[in-house]
Parts: C-alpha cells; sequence; structure tokens
C-alpha cells in the first residue's frame, strides 16, 4: 500500500514523547537494541536521556516525522550520512510510512549513504534493500 503520510523535518513542538518511548522499549527488548542506543548516545540507555536527545536532534535538523493529518506516525533519526533509526507506529506500518520517510531522505541535497538496522529485523533491512542498499558490514561482540 502507499502512504499519503506527509513528509517533514520536525521541529520543537512537535510531539514526540510517545514515538521515543515506543522506539525506546522496543530497542531495549530486541538483540542489539541496547548496543545501537549505545552508539547514537554513549552511555547506558535511559528513556529520560533519549528524550533529551531527541529533542537536541531536533533542534539540529536530525529528525524526520511522518504525519497522517496532525497525528505523528512515525520518524528517522539521520547523523552524518548515516539513517541511524526509522521507526513507524505499530498501527500504520505495512502503509509505506517507513518507505515514504526514506524516499524523502533520499530525495535531499546530501542524502545519507548508509543506514543502520538491528540483528534479525528482516523488515527494516528489506526497507533499504528496496531503495537498492547492500548490507556491507556487520558487528560482532563478546559478551
Amino acid at each position: 500500500m502507499d502512504s499519503d503520510a506527509a513528509i517533514r523535518l520536525a521541529n520543537p513542538e512537535d510531539r514526540l514523547d510517545h514515538l521515543v518511548a515506543a522506539a525506546f522499549a522496543r530497542a531495549t527488548t530486541v538483540r542489539g537494541g541496547r548496543s545501537l542506543l549505545e552508539q547514537i548516545w554513549p552511555g547506558e540507555p535511559d528513556v529520560d536521556r533519549t528524550r533529551g536527545a531527541i529533542a537536541r536532534a531536533v533542534d539540529d535538523r536530525r529528525v524526520w516525522i511522518a504525519c497522517s493529518g496532525e497525528e505523528i506516525i512515525g520518524g528517522a533519526l539521520v547523523g552524518e550520512g548515516c539513517v541511524q533509526a526509522i521507526w513507524v507506529e505499530h498501527s500504520h506500518r505495512r502503509h509505506g510510512v517507513a518507505t515514504a520517510l526514506l524516499q524523502e531522505l533520499l530525495a535531499v541535497d546530501r542524502p545519507p549513504q548508509d543506514a543502520w538496522a538491528l540483528p534479525g529485523d528482516r523488515a527494516t533491512k528489506s526497507l533499504y534493500e528496496s531503495v537498492g542498499w547492500k548490507a556491507r558490514l556487520l558487528t560482532m561482540r563478546g559478551a
């Protein structure tokens, strides 16, 4: 299905708490999620610290959002030429929202060239493969 979501840069007035809380909860329960959070924001993952980091990323124009009407249904965090995270509200998944976000990111003057996906996250990997990206690095870490 194609998405009719409007894609734009987030601004400080946008209410992102529900997305941050949902993305944080998922990231802290899936394989590699805590490492991803530590890679983006070094230190022990904490939802309040993550909210603050997202607010700073909004100020730095690194957060893109997808809106359905007034509702924010998805977002992407971009940094240093990399899509560091992309997420969509559970009830809006499989409707092309993530694809619309990624296509908008690729249409900017300096589009990202890389993206991160968690181990076992086939949906995110498939999203990136849909635009022709290939996996080229896998980080293995001991306990």
